[in-house]
């Protein structure tokens, strides 16, 4: 089984298939991806959470893809954190820092875990790079989700303090001609 999941994560991480893209309501996605992985964190005893952004724009992306960044981010969120801890998502519009104003929605994974030591955050999106122990991690969804990111236009970039929990920020653009909000 690990070998097949390692097998699959370097086939997910090669592969550069074509973006099936589509207007998408960011919040209704992340809704969708949260009561998937309720269970998961009831176990764990983590309080997972989601605070969505109003009024957002329609972004244009590949669901399929970016569902599985969004499981990856909220797993590896769930894995950080410990029984009491709470993983927190949230929405919102935000403009680019390196696109000179360029508006876009920023989704936000918060978890109050263990933090990642600042010697590993260079690291963190290349490809096998894990913290965790064998037979746990691959060390290829943080590459994958990464290049999904990439892929669709937009940057993911980490704040984490040891002890104190991390947050991974996840910024897509807007397409301006197809930014008509939300569908009801």
């Amino acid at each position: 089984m690990r070998v097949r999941n390692i097998v699959k994560g370097l086939l997910d991480f090669s592969r550069q298939t074509e973006l099936d893209q589509e207007p998408t309501d960011i919040n209704r996605l992340i809704r969708t991806v949260i009561s998937g992985m309720e269970n998961q964190a009831l176990i764990k005893g983590v309080n997972l959470e989601f605070d969505p952004g109003e009024d957002l724009p329609l972004i244009t992306l590949d669901r399929n893809q970016f569902q599985s960044v969004l499981i990856n981010l909220i797993i590896n969120a769930l894995d950080a954190t410990g029984q009491g801890g709470a993983v927190r998502v949230s929405t919102g519009i935000s403009v680019s820092a390196s696109n000179s104003g360029k508006k876009g929605v920023e989704i936000a994974i918060a978890d109050t875990g263990c933090g990642i030591p600042p010697e590993n955050l260079d690291t963190l999106f290349e490809p096998f790079f894990t913290t965790k122990e064998v037979g746990k991690g691959t060390g290829l969804g943080l590459a994958v989700t990464y290049g999904i990111v990439q892929r669709h236009g937009g940057t993911i970039r980490v704040q984490s303090e040891v002890g104190r929990g991390s947050t991974f920020t996840v910024w897509i653009p807007v397409d301006e001609k197809s930014s008509v909000g939300p569908v009801p």
